[in-house]
């Protein structure tokens, strides 16, 4: 699948802009433009681990630059993580 991210930007524009266009209009995706949409945005990053998978323990800073861990935030129940990829950088 990693081979099908398009190279050219207005094609994965179409992409976005379709499936924009679908989740605003409360529409279903097809799986085949979820993974078209996920290819296009993710730029060949692997977009990780799949639901439930164990990850390794690792630390990165908050937003106030305090190192935090995997291990130090997880509680009894587990830990949700959300990654968002900021186009300010």
């Amino acid at each position: 699948m990693a081979n099908n991210i398009p190279e050219d930007l207005q094609e994965k524009a179409a992409i976005m802009q379709e499936f924009g266009r679908l989740r605003a209009a409360g529409q279903p995706v097809p799986a085949e433009l979820q993974a078209k949409h996920v290819n296009a945005t993710n730029d060949r990053y692997a977009t990780g681990p799949e639901a439930g998978e164990r990850i390794p323990d690792f630390s990165l800073p908050d937003q106030e630059g305090v190192l935090r861990s995997v291990a130090n935030l997880s509680g009894p129940n587990g830990l949700l993580l959300v990654f968002y990829r900021s186009a300010d950088w």
